[in-house]
């Protein structure tokens, strides 16, 4: 009897199509398909105009906002007693956690009346918690590290500290004094002369979604020296802006050792997450132990063995409501 030479493949056909559950790096980030994601859900705030407007203090100016967050305006974590939501009429801040591919990742939502209630800061190396309480931050990250580079021209709070620098091979963030988003890849002088009332100014990255479309990184070739690790799995921070005056940050744990069971993320993998959430812009700040979140003064996201690391600037928003 003569074998049918077709036979033979129905065995591979099965085999690949089996190959995406079987693989999981053949995933766009392995393990989120099985994860409930949070969903953007945005909220009105009872004083969308708050008065008086607040001035914006020199970046280097260390002092706290006579505006403090209210002690009953927060929602505390029952098991661990931190905080993980607060709203008045100004403001409204929500912080929920996932474990993806057996990372654990936080998503803080951050809604304002003013784009004044975005702040930055620059000084010395010191404690990013003992920064935010300084300024009564009621929700604070780390920035750029601007000062460990020379690429760029950098804004904060409105005033031009670092002009007339080449910007090499880097993204370009800025954000306006409306609150909104612009990212230019790879600039020149010429592409960045052409925005104007620039509140801050941000030169890391890269970019992961440019109005609404997700930014696709193939390789390392980016930044200076040998480039930034952006596909090694790692610990990161990225700034969303959602809508207007609304915003998510991603801070995502990851490993500081080969031992390390925390996976982390590659900069694909957060790009991918940012727009499968439904970013509009979405950049990437610095990471490894720079990373850090910062609520109320309370530490939110665990570190690596190397422990907190000291940064020289920070992203900050605070209340309006006095």
């Amino acid at each position: 009897m003569k074998k049918n030479p077709l036979l033979w493949l129905i065995p591979l056909i099965l085999l690949l199509l089996l190959v995406p559950f079987v693989v999981p790096s053949a995933l766009p980030y392995a393990g989120a398909e099985s994860v409930d994601l949070p969903v953007y859900s945005p909220v009105e705030l009872d004083n969308p105009n708050p008065e008086p407007l607040l001035p914006l203090p020199s970046p280097k100016e260390n002092f706290p906002t006579p505006y403090a967050p209210k002690e009953n305006g927060f929602v505390l974590d029952e098991a661990t007693g931190a905080p993980i939501e607060y709203r008045d009429s100004t403001i409204y801040v929500k912080i929920e956690n996932r474990i993806i591919d057996e990372t654990k990742v936080y998503f803080t939502w951050v809604q304002i009346a003013h784009p004044s209630q975005l702040r930055t800061l620059v000084t010395g190396e010191t404690s990013p918690v003992k920064k935010a309480i300084n300024v009564k931050a009621l929700v604070a990250i780390n920035g750029d590290w601007y000062s460990g580079r020379r690429e760029g021209v950098i804004y904060r709070n409105g005033v031009l500290i670092r002009p007339e620098k080449p910007f090499g091979n880097y993204d370009t963030l800025i954000i306006d004094e409306e609150g909104d988003f612009h990212i230019l890849c790879r600039p020149t002088e010429e592409d960045f002369a052409a925005y104007s009332g620039i509140m801050h100014s941000f030169m890391f990255g890269p970019a992961l979604v440019v109005d609404g479309q997700k930014i696709e990184i193939t390789d390392n070739k980016y930044g200076s020296g040998p480039g930034m690790g952006l596909l090694i799995n790692a610990q990161r921070q990225c700034i969303c802006q959602m809508d207007k005056l609304s915003y998510l940050i991603i801070t995502t744990e990851g490993p500081d050792s080969k031992s390390d069971k925390v996976h982390g993320f590659s900069a694909p993998q957060l790009a991918q997450l940012a727009y499968d959430l439904g970013a509009k812009q979405a950049y990437n700040l610095d990471g490894g132990n720079s990373a850090c979140l910062v609520m109320n003064g309370v530490k939110m996201n665990r570190f690596g063995k190397g422990g907190i690391r000291e940064i020289t600037d920070m992203i900050y928003f605070i209340t309006a409501e006095p």
